[in-house]
């Protein structure tokens, strides 16, 4: 498994780390006695610094990778169509009641799931044009939960939130953020397989930025997944690739925020999001109180 030096961004494998750092509850690795002086010596600015770092790697990727669902999408679009056409074709020409039918009607079924999947693919690459109007995000996941109300109870979930009754309203498209945190709540209900199912969902302010927390009792992600979830590519799931989290992050990065996981295995996973707001002064009114 490889761990990531803060200080000079390096992969190192674990058994060949130097030494740790614990620093607000949060233990960092290094390769060098050298990067671990550096980091001891000013922790704060190399955890800024890493940030950035993070910020700039992770829009590079969003970029190559939004290039490279476009031309997937578009390659695999023509030749999926004219299957799909010929198949149905020859379907119609059986008589009903031929047994030789249902495998036309899977060879169906599966064509209908890929065309599905590609035009999924082809929505998410442009994913620019939002309606955005002043929203307090607490009406959005009241909203969201609302919609969820039967499969919660089909589900035996228990949802609990502590949502802050004085958030401001921030600029959001409010449709497309729906879609986000529908993603994110689907997602922890198929991860919740025992009969302990419990949703937290929870916000506040802190340092001028709204931030939630979605939290689930599920299986959680091995450790060396969690890199991966946001890619489109990429599913624990035995069908496909899972693009409702693809959209959920490039839907909040959209709006200038940011999305995060915290995950152990068998224990359950918190999705964080980050959205920015102008208000400074409720932010430290907040910090005060």
């Amino acid at each position: 498994m490889k761990l990531i030096d803060p200080v000079c961004g390096m992969p190192v494998e674990k058994e060949n780390v130097f030494g740790t750092s614990l620093y607000k509850g949060i233990t960092y690795s290094f390769c060098s006695r050298q990067c671990k002086d550096s980091f001891d010596g000013d922790p704060e600015s190399v955890i800024h610094m890493k940030k950035a770092r993070d910020r700039s790697v992770e829009k590079q990727t969003s970029e190559e990778l939004a290039k490279v669902m476009d031309k997937v999408a578009h390659e695999v679009r023509n030749p999926l169509v004219s299957i799909g056409g010929f198949v149905r074709r020859v379907y119609r020409k059986f008589p009903k009641g031929d047994p030789e039918r249902k495998y036309l009607e899977m060879v169906l079924e599966e064509v209908k799931r890929l065309e599905r999947m590609v035009s999924k693919l082809i929505d998410l690459v442009p994913l620019s044009v939002f309606r955005k109007e002043p929203v307090n995000i607490n009406d959005v996941i009241m909203n969201v939960l609302k919609a969820f109300g039967k499969e919660f109870t089909k589900e035996r979930v228990e949802v609990r939130t502590d949502l802050m009754s004085t958030l401001p309203s921030i600029p959001l498209d409010k449709d497309r953020m729906a879609e986000a945190f529908t993603s994110i709540i689907r997602n922890a209900i198929e991860a919740m397989q025992g009969k302990q199912k419990i949703l937290t969902i929870t916000d506040c302010l802190a340092n001028n930025q709204i931030e939630i927390k979605i939290s689930d009792t599920g299986k959680g992600i091995p450790e060396n997944n969690i890199r991966q979830i946001f890619d489109p590519f990429f599913s624990s799931k035995m069908r496909g690739p899972g693009l409702g989290l693809t959209f959920a992050k490039k839907i909040i990065q959209a709006h200038g925020g940011t999305i995060s996981v915290e995950s152990k295995s068998g224990k359950g996973t918190t999705f964080v999001i980050s959205l920015p707001h102008n208000d400074g002064t409720i932010g430290k009114r907040s910090e005060e109180l």
